[in-house]
């Protein structure tokens, strides 16, 4: 309204302020008249204010709740549909991707695009939103709630499961299970985690006065037992309010042999950064002992005590021994070696590529100052040109390059050894250095192992197990770069063909259904991964959006002014009345 009066105003101004000398003249008044209409439509013209659209009814919009716990057992995912169809046009909110329901029921951003189309709007939902503590009064004010909750019947959920993605034949399998329960569940569950073929542990899960629980099942692997396995931790018994939450899953590989074992004997960042990247770029079992005092060794996943007997069988059996510290009495033990012994000439030692090596490719177009400096070196043998030079330093960048990264091959095996602290900077540092950091010790297994076991695939499952509802996270491990990756997948529904395109960060996502799939990736790899059917909002969560009626009406739809063509008409029509009008009283 501001911007009409002040476009009249404007326009009466003008008008009178070119007539004010021939005003008393009969003809002057008209044409000052018509200027100041053509000048209104003109200076309005110009504005472009909004106007209410005229004429146009619009139908209310309608944010339906299309998440996992609207589908769960007691959901009313059917009749919420049919509320939504018979109130206005149904737009969907909480999917994981179209007609496939997600795990989470956020809504602010919906809500926040459908109030911005100045439409009435109505959420139907079961009232299960987490973010609704999030969204601003005066947003919520302006939409309706329609909400059908869910009943809440005595139940026990499986809430959480931790056990290892891989171990050796013998070795001894450990489950930690946390579990919640409802008002009237009782206050016990049995569990039991087996695969198709057999029950491997069982216990009960006590819940006392309390509504979580948690439990630990141990016990060493069956004989022959080696391959994947596809694991079920279940509760079993008498049937409850919501079955979708009795029953995780749990994929485990177990190999013939120890795979890759990690002793730290001098116990420091190195060795911990040591481990922790073989864990995530090899894939066959890691396995990490420490020794916190001589004689004292302990597992490096749960610091739990173990004989020296025990490091030493481990370490003799390993496809790949990897040793931090003194590792003179482990060399001709396993079948390859990473031998990493304390330095002893501190400073600032720069890293840079050597010659030709297995590991020459993690340095491909990296600035080696923008790597940084190690601590000390440890001078390699002079025997160590027998073999490759992966790396050399430079004290202060200066003075002649000495090896630090060394790989051979004799009888009994091959043998990669590292002679500098402090590469676990490397690491922390993130971004290239980590990146190199991690290629060189992929590149180090694919080597000492005689085949891509470490960074072979361009992409891989972040998880091999993903909740019903979420995306399957898929993870760039090539080198450079992220590209689209083409990929087959295997599963329930058939085959089928995608491609993996990353993000930023070097994840890309999929969305599928519950079951199991194997893939094949364009360009060499493969593996598997599962969705399975439980899922955090199949747990009855609290209620917190109730029905209501909105507050605040919608202001209508509008458009530009712009749009409305008789406006231009107005304008050339006043200016042309005043041309006419100057010209019969000999104006120009």
């Amino acid at each position: 309204m501001l911007q009409f009066m002040l476009a009249v105003a404007l326009a009466t101004a003008l008008s009178w302020w070119s007539w004010r000398d021939r005003l008393p003249e009969p003809q002057a008044r008209p044409a000052a008249a018509a200027r100041a209409i053509g000048l209104a439509a003109l200076l309005l013209l110009l504005f472009d204010p909004a106007i209410r659209a005229g004429g146009v009814r619009r139908r209310p919009l309608v944010l339906l709740d299309n998440s996992i716990s609207m589908h769960a057992t007691g959901g009313r995912a059917v009749e919420a549909a049919a509320l939504a169809a018979s109130i206005g046009d149904t737009t969907t909110f909480g999917e994981l991707s179209p007609g496939l329901a997600g795990d989470r029921s956020d809504l602010f951003d919906a809500l926040t695009g459908a109030v911005a189309a100045a439409r009435a709007v109505t959420i139907v939902t079961d009232g299960e939103i987490p973010d609704a503590a999030t969204i601003p009064a005066d947003l919520l004010a302006q939409v309706s709630v329609r909400t059908l909750p869910r009943p809440v019947g005595a139940d026990i959920a499986i809430t959480t499961v931790h056990a290892p993605l891989r171990l050796s034949a013998g070795d001894t399998l450990t489950v930690d299970i946390e579990a919640s329960r409802t008002a009237g569940a009782p206050d016990s569950a049995r569990i039991t985690v087996g695969d198709s073929a057999a029950i491997l542990l069982h216990g009960v899960l006590h819940f006392g006065a309390s509504k979580r629980a948690g439990l630990r099942l141990s016990g060493p692997l069956p004989r022959g037992f080696t391959g994947e396995h596809w694991l079920q931790i279940a509760r079993i018994g008498t049937a409850d309010a919501e079955p979708g939450d009795d029953v995780r899953w749990w994929r485990l590989i177990v190999t013939p042999t120890p795979g890759i074992i990690v002793l730290a004997e001098s116990p420091d960042w190195d060795a911990r950064t040591l481990y922790r990247t073989l864990t995530d770029v090899a894939a066959i079992p890691v396995r990490g002992f420490v020794q916190l005092q001589a004689g004292n060794w302990r597992r490096m996943e749960d610091l739990t005590a173990v004989t020296p007997d025990v490091v030493a069988n481990a370490a003799r059996r390993a496809d790949l021994l990897a040793v931090r510290g003194d590792a003179t009495p482990w060399r001709g033990a396993g079948r390859a070696r990473l031998l990493w012994p304390s330095a002893d000439q501190a400073g600032d030692w720069y890293i840079a590529a050597g010659g030709a090596s297995p590991i020459s490719g993690a340095f491909v177009g990296v600035d080696a100052d923008s790597l940084p400096p190690v601590v000390a070196i440890h001078p390699l043998p002079s025997d160590s040109a027998a073999g490759w030079i992966g790396a050399t330093a430079r004290r202060s960048r200066r003075g002649t390059p000495i090896a630090m990264i060394s790989g051979g091959d004799d009888r009994a095996g091959r043998t990669v050894t590292i002679a500098a602290d402090g590469l676990y900077r490397w690491a922390f540092r993130g971004g290239v250095a980590d990146q190199v950091w991690r290629t060189m010790i992929a590149d180090m297994v694919s080597w000492l192992l005689a085949e891509p076991e470490g960074d072979s695939a361009r992409a891989r499952p972040a998880d091999p197990v993903t909740q019903r509802g979420r995306g399957v996270r898929f993870r760039w491990t090539g080198r450079g770069s992220p590209v689209p990756v083409t990929l087959e997948i295997k599963g329930p529904r058939g085959t089928l063909s995608d491609t993996l395109r990353f993000d930023g960060s070097g994840d890309a996502m999929l969305a599928l259904d519950v079951g199991r799939y194997r893939y094949t990736l364009g360009g060499g790899g493969g593996g598997t991964f599962a969705v399975e059917p439980y899922a955090d909002e199949l747990v009855p969560s609290p209620v917190t959006l109730r029905s209501r009626p909105a507050s605040v009406r919608p202001s209508g739809p509008t458009r530009p002014l712009r749009d409305a063509v008789w406006l231009f008409g107005v304008a050339i029509a006043g200016f042309g009345a005043e041309w006419m009008l100057r010209r019969r009283m000999g104006l120009r």
